[in-house]
């Protein structure tokens, strides 16, 4: 029941998240449209996916590092982490897509479909830092539960 609730979760945190995101990169409102031939946007993406990318890979380490402790395994045979490493993966390959969209904006020079692109990548990196947000959230939980263990 545990495995089927948090893919439940994880499945509507997506959808939530990349539709949330869509509709805010298509407001009227939403200037994105300077941001077309702005070179330091898409190198400042590079930048922000890959720090994201590489605090995910960390946490993940963290949580295989923490299964030695008896608790946390029990949490980890009883499927209650699995959104944790799911989230972080999820975070991980959104940011891994965010770099390549971004080298491909930097490279290219046609406009039609770059104001696509561009949007893409907003949305991207908005719904990468969002399961970055929830996967810091649930490694926060873990820890404070370890520490209470320990003392």
């Amino acid at each position: 029941m545990i495995r089927k609730k948090n893919w439940i979760s994880l499945i509507l945190h997506f959808i939530i998240s990349v539709g949330a995101m869509f509709l805010l990169v298509n407001l009227p409102f939403y200037n994105y449209q300077r941001l077309i031939n702005d070179n330091d946007f898409y190198y400042n993406c590079i930048t922000l996916s890959s720090i994201i990318g590489g605090f995910l890979f960390t946490g993940i380490s963290i949580l295989i590092s923490a299964l030695d402790k008896d608790r946390i395994n029990r949490l980890w045979e009883n499927n209650y982490l699995d959104n944790l490493y799911r989230s972080a993966f999820v975070g991980i390959i959104l940011n891994v897509i965010s770099i390549f969209v971004a080298v491909f904006l930097l490279c290219t020079n046609i406009t039609n479909i770059k104001e696509y692109f561009l949007k893409a990548e907003l949305v991207i990196l908005f719904v990468g830092i969002i399961f970055f947000i929830w996967c810091i959230r649930q490694l926060i939980f873990i820890m404070t539960r370890l520490k209470k263990r320990n003392t």
